[in-house]
């Protein structure tokens, strides 16, 4: 069965089992960007044999990172060396916060473990 409009930019998908709520939204990427996921849509594929959309693929991305228990991390490493702008904004950085750690504290929590 065909979508059926709604609302603005909302429709609903009626399949035997279920019915479900769709909003629709465009997302610019990169050429890049772009060409790393027709890449990875490639990869399913010949994983697969089955061809995803890239929409699906986003999706299942977003679902995984957020089910994640580990921070999701999306910042770009530094270029070294660092420009002399971000050496003094990285050194004015730390803020004390008036609650003493010792190293040991410090090690378990960057690097786990049990003391």
């Amino acid at each position: 069965m065909a979508p059926r409009s709604t609302l603005e930019g909302e429709k609903y998908i009626r399949y035997a089992e279920y019915t479900t709520r769709v909003a629709t939204t465009t997302a610019k990427i990169s050429d890049r960007a772009n060409k790393k996921l027709d890449e990875l849509q490639a990869r399913l594929r010949l994983r697969s044999g089955k061809w995803r959309s890239k929409q699906s693929i986003l999706e299942e991305l977003i679902e995984h990172a957020l089910d994640e228990s580990e921070p999701l991390v999306l910042l770009k490493p530094p270029r070294y060396p660092l420009s002399p702008k971000v050496r003094k904004r990285l050194r004015a950085y730390p803020v004390d916060w008036g609650v003493k750690t010792s190293e040991e504290e410090i090690d378990k929590i960057l690097y786990g473990g049990t003391g």
